[in-house]
């Protein structure tokens, strides 16, 4: 258990005691629930939950957080209410985050990876499509803007000679049907919503990443290179199945 230096109020009585600042870089629990918005009872069950680490025991009755307390809770309410992701899903990304480092042997074997992807993994990512095929006949100008604030694209260069990335194409092409479907900002929808596809992608990535180099190490790493370039077609179709099975699961189980 951590302990810290000078606090124990014991000898002021239980109330002062209560009352007292918290010291310094360290919060109370009405502290935590000023700055984060949340009331008690849920800081209380996320704790129950797993979503939030246990604080700093001071006394029978009480407990210190930390800045890092406070920025899980943000983190937490943010993914619940801006994406609206069950707690379920919540847990898995905020243990994802918590095992984001690499050994330095994984590492390495990453880098060895990255030079040995002959030519898909490189040449879709060289900005060689021009932005003109899609502003501002079929995507605007602000619907790029917010695509590349996002994080969503990356555009090379400016006014005609403004390219982006195969794979940016084919985002740039998706949103623009979403909107000639009815998907788009008519109904509310915005080009930063396409984030939740994103961010489940990049979580989906580091796992699958993890599976890999937990079971592969044994192997060269143009061997992986070969694996990854056959098989990623092939978790395409799977994920795209997996949807279509998701989306019928929640249908069923909204309206039985």
């Amino acid at each position: 258990m951590r302990t810290l230096p000078n606090t124990d109020h014991s000898t002021r009585g239980p109330s002062v005691a209560a009352a007292a600042a918290a010291p310094d870089g360290y919060l109370r629990m009405r502290d935590l629930v000023r700055e984060s918005g949340l009331p008690r009872e849920t800081i209380h069950f996320y704790k129950l939950q797993g979503l939030l680490p246990d604080p700093i025991k001071t006394g029978r009755n009480t407990a210190l957080y930390t800045p890092a307390h406070l920025e899980r809770l943000r983190h937490i309410r943010e993914l619940q209410e801006r994406q609206f992701l069950p707690l379920k899903a919540i847990r898995a990304i905020l243990d994802d985050s918590a095992r984001e480092d690499f050994t330095p042997e994984q590492e390495d074997l990453v880098r060895r990876v990255r030079a040995t992807l002959s030519g898909w993994a490189h040449a879709q990512q060289q900005p060689t499509v021009p932005v003109a095929r899609f502003v501002p006949g079929r995507v605007s100008r602000g619907e790029l803007r917010e695509l590349a604030d996002e994080g969503l694209v990356g555009v090379h260069g400016s006014g005609d000679a403004a390219r982006v990335s195969e794979d940016d194409a084919v985002i740039l092409e998706c949103w623009a049907q979403f909107k000639e479907m009815g998907f788009g900002p008519d109904r509310g929808i915005r080009p930063s919503d396409l984030s939740v596809h994103d961010e489940s992608m990049a979580q989906l990535v580091k796992r699958e990443a993890r599976l890999v180099l937990g079971n592969y190490t044994d192997e060269t790493a143009e061997h992986i290179s070969g694996v990854i370039e056959l098989i990623a077609p092939v978790i395409v179709r799977l994920l795209g199945a997996m949807h279509r099975k998701h989306i019928r699961q929640f249908l069923a189980k909204v309206a039985p």
